[in-house]
């Protein structure tokens, strides 16, 4: 079948990529984020540690959305929101000067900031 040779694919490309001790954690992310298997494991995702002060007054996506790479500059992170591209938690960011702050993390830590379908990240509250 068509996708198991794409699995086999990716699985060939990363182990050339990370190296073969690598794949299996990889896997096991991936599997979690994209095929919604259970609770995500969230530990291979790229991270942005915020001060609990920072987001108790609050910390502009844009500047989020560029701490991750997931934009190069404020203004692309501006135009992926735009374009309806940038979800936090989840939830399509609708205002490109929306604040992420503590409220928006209902007591945990973590809360997962994405770009688009493939890209995903955390913050962290620290």
């Amino acid at each position: 079948e068509i996708n198991e040779a794409k699995i086999v694919l990716a699985d060939a490309a990363t182990s050339m990529l990370h190296g073969p001790e690598c794949l299996e954690s990889i896997k096991a992310t991936a599997s979690s984020v994209f095929a919604g298997n259970g609770a995500a494991d969230n530990a291979d995702l790229p991270r942005v540690q915020v001060p609990s002060s920072e987001l108790d007054a609050g910390k502009p996506v844009v500047d989020i959305l560029v701490e991750l790479s997931f934009a190069k500059s404020k203004g692309e992170a501006r135009r992926l929101i735009k374009g309806g591209g940038a979800r936090v938690d989840g939830v399509k960011v609708e205002d490109e000067a929306m604040l992420l702050q503590t409220e928006l993390l209902k007591g945990e830590k973590e809360i997962r900031v994405s770009s688009g379908k493939k890209k995903h990240g955390i913050v962290e509250m620290v």
